[in-house]
């Protein structure tokens, strides 16, 4: 490989907001701001702080047809034990979100927390789901939720969407991630609101693999999130994917999820991620997206700096 230009996209987040400038100086070339944890006045003061410091370039990921479960106090639960999902019961973990409330059958799975949980459906109503846990889990507030079995559709950005992108659009060097796209017409729902912004494609789900060269011909980057295409894919088949895919679609292709995790906690990445790493820059990949080892990691600016050198370094040899 010779050298090239290659994208580093770090996550603002609790242990990082403060550290803009640094997580630049660091080599990310890229700053990325969630929203599905951010209010939109949260977002715009974020991308306030970042521009006293940096002009680096903001990516605002909206959640798109990405799902979340609500505000609860985190709770372990059992092999076996029954979850409800939605409704106002006591114990219920709340589920906003009625197009999958509706979408759900009995003998789905339901997987929460980038699959760290899997539940299968024993009941469903418009208003809740009964779940079963498929083993001992930690059910954590605002994680991802999905059905592996079927597509719930989305058909525009959701009201919370809506608000940060109009919030967010008036600043400078903002483009906006849009999640769970299906096969890229979701970039209009941002263009046409936020005209001549770019937008990046995040494949998350089935639909999404199957339509990626239709997405590469409606967006301005595509980045390719392991957590949920995991989930519902399956860890084996995702593996097959990123075994016999080649990102030449004429558009920058990144790879997210777990791509240094083991910074999160630690000085140094494992062996076999920069094993991977390696092959995944080699195949031609734009760059990586660093996630929880910037958002909550101890120690971002040490994260950014190393998964820089080991970019430029597998880049170059």
């Amino acid at each position: 490989m010779g050298p090239r230009a290659l994208h580093l996209v770090a996550t603002l987040g609790p242990a990082s907001l403060h550290l803009a400038g640094e997580l630049v100086d660091a080599g990310a070339t890229e700053l990325r701001l969630n929203a599905s944890h951010l209010s939109p006045a949260q977002v715009c003061a974020a991308i306030a702080r970042v521009r006293q410091r940096v002009p680096t370039p903001i990516v605002v990921d909206l959640q798109g047809a990405k799902m979340r479960v609500g505000a609860f106090a985190e709770r372990a639960v059992a092999r076996g034990e029954r979850v409800t999902f939605g409704g106002d019961g006591a114990g219920a973990i709340p589920l906003p979100h009625p197009e999958l409330l509706s979408a759900a059958r009995p003998g789905d799975t339901l997987s929460l927390d980038d699959d760290r949980v899997r539940c299968r459906v024993e009941a469903a109503w418009p208003e809740a789901i009964e779940a079963t846990s498929l083993a001992d889990a930690v059910l954590r507030p605002n994680k991802g939720v999905c059905l592996v079995d079927r597509a719930v559709e989305l058909f525009d950005l959701g009201a919370r969407d809506q608000d940060h992108l109009a919030a967010a659009r008036a600043f400078e060097g903002v483009r906006f991630a849009v999640s769970f796209m299906t096969d890229g017409h979701e970039a209009a729902w941002v263009r046409d609101r936020a005209p001549g912004c770019a937008v990046v494609g995040k494949v998350e789900r089935r639909e999404a693999v199957e339509a990626i060269d239709a997405i590469a011909r409606e967006v301005d980057a595509i980045w390719i999130c392991r957590g949920d295409l995991g989930a519902q894919l399956g860890v084996a088949a995702l593996a097959r994917f990123m075994a016999g895919f080649r990102p030449a679609l004429g558009v920058p292709v990144l790879i997210a999820g777990q791509v240094l995790e083991h910074l999160t906690e630690h000085a140094t990445p494992t062996r076999s991620e920069v094993c991977h790493l390696f092959d995944v820059l080699a195949r031609g990949y734009a760059g990586v997206v660093l996630s929880d080892e910037t958002a909550i990691g101890r120690d971002p600016v040490r994260a950014v700096r190393t998964a820089a050198e080991l970019v430029r370094d597998l880049s170059s040899g």
